[in-house]
């Protein structure tokens, strides 16, 4: 294997490869949020894509069906609604077998990020129906998550603390059910790697891998669904019982319904709809006083 080029692209370095006819790209991007990112770029099937995961990802366990491991059976774990103001978070978890896959494939399982909400719904009932007892969530609505991220705060731990908690929760009430899981995959949310330690603690003999983009392994793209799905119907409870529209994200829609929220039912009442320590809280008038 060969370095054909190699050239800047924003926020990062791309790096061109080739083995005879064979090529691949990889991309090497920082952040401060997420540290190193490393990103390979090849068409499907090619001979190149597992070696360099190999290579930049340094897992023994290499595949090319969930791309991760080798795991005969394994539990994944993702999240949603952690960039959102208004609504909860959600932590899910599941258990997956190398049988399954098929199946879920053609559930039309993959990264939720790839779904529209409507097939969210189709999809993720359709996992509950046909794999009972192999999901776990944690809903933290949102005058949970502001009690819990403040106790976290309060302990000099931020959310990427609270979010590694929350993953060890819903692992471990699978990890409780002794299903034969070979392994646990998270999809990677801090440079710390904040879930694997906590889980490491807690089950030393475990394989656990947390890696960006284990969306793409079917049991953490169930997970992501499952989230997903908690998010729509917690965010479709709440539009109906404030009889408002909650808009995603931290947008400046968002901040209108907030302003909106707060000339119905005052500030105080953010805690009830809102994650209130978002810098949007403070356009909306909300001090930690005030509630």
């Amino acid at each position: 294997m060969q370095i054909t080029d190699q050239k800047e692209i924003n926020y990062g370095v791309q790096i061109k490869l080739q083995r005879q006819e064979q090529k691949a790209n990889i991309n090497l991007y920082y952040s401060e949020k997420r540290g190193l990112s490393k990103v390979i770029g090849a068409p499907d099937g090619s001979a190149l894509k597992p070696e360099l995961e190999l290579l930049l990802y340094g897992e023994t366990e290499e595949s090319t069906e969930p791309g991760m491991h080798l795991w005969h059976a394994w539990i994944g774990s993702d999240e949603c609604g952690k960039g959102d103001f208004f609504g909860p978070l959600i932590v899910s978890a599941f258990y997956c077998t190398r049988a399954q896959v098929p199946a879920l494939t053609q559930m039309g399982v993959q990264d939720s990020k790839k779904i529209s909400d409507p097939h969210i719904l189709q999809i993720a009932r359709k996992i509950y129906l046909n794999f009972p007892g192999q999901a776990a969530s944690l809903i933290l609505n949102p005058l949970k998550y502001n009690e819990l991220i403040s106790r976290f705060k309060q302990q000099g731990q931020n959310l990427n603390d609270l979010l590694a908690w929350g993953h060890e929760k819903v692992v471990s009430e699978l990890m409780e059910k002794e299903l034969p899981a070979e392994g646990i995959l998270i999809d990677q949310f801090s440079k710390a790697q904040k879930a694997k330690l906590r889980l490491t603690r807690k089950y030393p003999s475990a394989k656990i891998i947390e890696r960006t983009g284990a969306e793409r392994d079917l049991g953490v793209a169930a997970a992501s669904i499952l989230s997903r799905y908690q998010f729509l119907e917690s965010r479709i409870l709440l539009n109906k019982r404030y009889q408002m529209t909650f808009p995603l994200g931290a947008s400046p829609p968002v901040i209108k319904a907030g302003q909106l929220f707060v000339q119905k039912y005052g500030s105080k009442r953010l805690v009830e709809v809102a994650k209130v320590h978002f810098k949007t809280s403070q356009h909306l008038g909300y001090t930690p006083e005030s509630s």
